[in-house]
């Protein structure tokens, strides 16, 4: 199913306590969210909206001198910190679980450094236990989601609703896979069975993004060790990244931060390297359409069809598609634009199954 909320995609953010959760969510939006040294500071719900850097978009936006630009955008949501029990009401973090169903991603911000300031909840530093603890308190949040909805449906199957049949018994074998510690991203299931679960938001369904926040330059045997096991655990995309070096960069002066970055060996993971790998987790590519009146960026999942990417724009798009002419954007404004790369042969004609590539420039006929 592809993604169609083009500007809208959303990652949530969980971890225990003091593990640089609100310090990458500042780092992230520039919001001024707190970030004390002490469990559950983060009581409010804590959003923010974050541009994707897109060069290729500002170079668009350039060629036609436009008049607005719209990139593609990411929302994240930051929530208290959670601890064991966090899904009986434990700590803070349970009220604040139900912020984060509806994200597409989420990332889970594991603590990997020592310090003799900042407490641990637990007094100790293992972030495999971490991820433990944090994934088995979304497992019991979505046991409680899966175990309230099933007496209603069990109703509807009885009285012989066959949607209701067929939703119980997926519903029976997430809960059983549940109850194992198996995660519902885990489970083995057909694009039916996801689609009918959907509306069920279950935490455990979302992709992983796992961030192990350690120090830069101190990437010892035993951080090397976590982030392999946690691979090999997931299967999922794990980066190490200094937290508190983001929070110090972003804070910096364009020219400074250039010079900074350039006086050290190696470059750090950065905000955008974060972002880059939450699309990457979703599988996204970026199309655009142009005019002196505006520019934008679309995001949408590799491997859907021109039809559908002309949805993603305007559901009226979609529904009276014709044709789309598709030519790739930095050839197009290398070529000087749309007549000479017309000239070129640079510009083909698609029908509906046409694949949309990364970096396609598209223009949808249409009869709506």
């Amino acid at each position: 199913m592809a993604i169609t909320r083009s500007h809208s995609l959303s990652l949530g953010i969980v971890g225990l306590p003091n593990v640089g959760k609100s310090t990458i969510f500042n780092s992230l939006t520039k919001m001024a969210v707190p970030a004390q040294n002490f469990p559950f500071c983060t009581i409010d719900k804590n959003v923010g909206v974050v541009e994707i850097p897109d060069e290729r978009l500002a170079r668009l936006a350039n060629h036609f001198k436009a008049a607005k630009i719209v990139p593609s955008a990411m929302t994240f949501v930051d929530i208290a910190g959670l601890v064991k029990g966090a899904s009986k009401g434990e700590g803070l973090g349970n009220q604040f679980l139900s912020h984060i169903r509806e994200v597409d991603v989420i990332m889970y911000v594991l603590r990997a450094f020592e310090s003799s300031t900042i407490t641990h909840v637990y007094d100790r530093i293992n972030p495999l236990e971490d991820f433990d603890i944090v994934q088995s308190e979304l497992i019991l949040k979505d046991i409680e989601s899966v175990e309230k909805r099933l007496p209603n449906v069990e109703k509807m199957s009885k009285l012989g609703n066959v949607d209701a049949k067929k939703e119980q018994a997926i519903l029976a074998k997430v809960l059983s896979s549940l109850n194992s510690g198996i995660p519902v991203v885990e489970i083995p299931l057909s694009s039916e069975e996801k689609e009918i679960l959907y509306d069920l938001h279950l935490l455990t369904s979302k992709k992983r993004l796992i961030i192990l926040n350690c120090r830069e330059g101190l990437e010892n045997k035993e951080i090397l060790s976590w982030k392999e096991e946690l691979q090999k655990l997931t299967g999922d995309t794990v980066l190490l990244v200094d937290v508190k070096l983001i929070g110090e960069i972003e804070d910096m002066q364009e020219e400074e931060r250039v010079e900074y970055l350039s006086l050290l060996d190696t470059k750090p993971v950065l905000m955008e390297d974060i972002i880059k790998a939450a699309f990457g987790v979703l599988n996204l590519l970026t199309f655009y359409t142009g005019s002196t009146k505006e520019c934008n960026a679309w995001s949408i999942e590799a491997g859907a069809t021109v039809k559908e990417a002309a949805g993603v724009i305007h559901t009226d798009l979609e529904q009276g598609f014709i044709t789309a002419d598709v030519v790739n954007v930095d050839q197009l404004i290398d070529a000087g634009g749309w007549a000479e790369a017309k000239n070129k042969g640079l510009i083909k004609n698609n029908g509906k199954e046409y694949l949309v590539k990364d970096g396609d420039y598209v223009v949808i006929l249409s009869n709506k």
